[in-house]
C-alpha cells in the first residue's frame, strides 16, 4: 500500500446554509437565489488558477472546496514548488474572501493542514457503456485523504473551538513537517533556512521560509492561537494576519518592467509622430 503524504485545504462559505434550511432546502425558493448567485459568481471550480501549476488537485462540494497537494520530495525542483503551493493556497483564500465580501457576502473560512492519503484503485470514474454515462466519480487524491478529513472536521467545530468568522487557520503540524522537508538534505551556498516564532507566550507569531539570503515566503499569525484536541487530532492552529511572498515581489517586478516598457513605445511613437 503505498501511502503519500498531502497538504490539503478546505474552504467554505460562511451563512451559506442558513437560507437553505429557512426554505427547507428548496432551492427554487426565492430566499435561495442569492446564495447560488453567490456561489456562480465565486466559480469554486477555478479557485487554483494559481496552485494547479505546481500540482494542486481540486474538487468543489457544494459551497466548499477542497485543494490537494501531494508531497514527492525526489522530484526536481520539489522543495520550491512546495512553498510556492503553500503561498498560492493562501493566496487563493485571500482571492475568494475579498471578492465574497465586496459583493456583500460573509466571507469564507479555511483550513490548511497535513496529512496522508491512500487511492485504493486507479480508476476515477466509471461510465455505463449502455449509454456513455458517468455513473460514479472517485477521484484518487480524495479516495483516501486524512488531511481533507482532519481540515474539514476542524473548521466544521467552527466557533466552538475558537474557529471563527472569515479567517483561514493553518495547522502547526503543517508548519512544522514542511520545516522538516526543506531542510532535509540541505546543503550548499543557496540552501534553505527557517525562521519562526510560534510559541505561546510570543505576541508576535510567524514563519519564514528563506533559500539563501531571499526570503521566499513569510506568513504572520495573530497573537493568540488555538490548541485543538478532539477526534484524535491533538495540533495547534494559527489565525493568518498576512504574507509577505517572493512571488508576489516578482510579479510587481515583472509588472512594473512591462508598463515601463509600454510607457517607451508610447512616449517613442509621440516624438515619431511630431
Amino acid at each position: 500500500m503505498e501511502i503519500i503524504e498531502c497538504i490539503c485545504s478546505w474552504y467554505d462559505l460562511l451563512g451559506f446554509g442558513q437560507p437553505l434550511m429557512d426554505s427547507n432546502w428548496n432551492l427554487k425558493d426565492e430566499r435561495c437565489e442569492k446564495q447560488l448567485e453567490r456561489i456562480k459568481l465565486l466559480d469554486l471550480t477555478f479557485t487554483n488558477k494559481f496552485s494547479s501549476a505546481h500540482g494542486t488537485t481540486n474538487l468543489s462540494m457544494n459551497d466548499g472546496i477542497i485543494s490537494n497537494f501531494d508531497i514527492v520530495p525526489k522530484k526536481v525542483g520539489f522543495k520550491d514548488r512546495l512553498v510556492m503551493v503553500l503561498d498560492d493556497l493562501v493566496n487563493e483564500f485571500e482571492g475568494l474572501n475579498l471578492r465574497d465580501i465586496r459583493a456583500g457576502f460573509p466571507g469564507i473560512r479555511g483550513l490548511l493542514t497535513f496529512g496522508h492519503r491512500y487511492n485504493y484503485t486507479h480508476v476515477q470514474s466509471t461510465v455505463a457503456v449502455l449509454n456513455n454515462k458517468t455513473v460514479a466519480y472517485h477521484p484518487i487524491e480524495f479516495q483516501m485523504n486524512t488531511a481533507f478529513s482532519k481540515a474539514y472536521i476542524m473548521e466544521s467545530t467552527g466557533s466552538k473551538a475558537g474557529i471563527a468568522g472569515n479567517n483561514l487557520y493553518i495547522d502547526k503540524h503543517l508548519l512544522n513537517s514542511i520545516e522538516s522537508i526543506v531542510l532535509e538534505e540541505n546543503t550548499g551556498d543557496d540552501k534553505f533556512r527557517i525562521e519562526s516564532n510560534l510559541n505561546d507566550n510570543l505576541e508576535e507569531k510567524y514563519f519564514s521560509i528563506f533559500r539563501g539570503t531571499d526570503i521566499l515566503l513569510k506568513l504572520e499569525f495573530d497573537k493568540d492561537s488555538i490548541v485543538y484536541d478532539s477526534k484524535g487530532i491533538n495540533t495547534t492552529l494559527f489565525r493568518f494576519i498576512r504574507r509577505e511572498s517572493r512571488q508576489d515581489q516578482l510579479a510587481h517586478e515583472a509588472e512594473f518592467l512591462r508598463a515601463q516598457r509600454y510607457s517607451q513605445m508610447e512616449n517613442e511613437e509621440f516624438q515619431d509622430n511630431r
